[in-house]
């Protein structure tokens, strides 16, 4: 089996774009992808499941006001992972 590269594919990538996210949300979408951080990692610094993120990510649901609040400082901690 061949070496797959990991990240997020083009596909993901086209569908996450064409979604249209509040800033917040866009925000880390954004930075999830420039630095390649999956949404299992992402998941922890909510209290939620991979999935629960990629399904904000995707747009298949959106995040009650509690977690909406988080997105800015988990953003911030995100860009400053290297």
């Amino acid at each position: 089996m061949p070496n797959r590269a990991r990240g997020y594919d083009s596909l993901f990538i086209h569908k996450v774009k064409s979604v249209d996210h509040p800033a917040v949300i866009a925000q880390l979408v954004a930075v999830c992808i420039d630095k390649n951080i999956p949404a299992s990692a992402v998941a922890p610094m909510f209290g939620v499941t991979r999935a629960t993120v990629y399904n904000w990510m995707t747009g298949s649901t959106a995040p009650n006001p509690r977690y909406l609040a988080l997105f800015p400082r988990v953003t911030a901690r995100l860009l400053k992972r290297k």
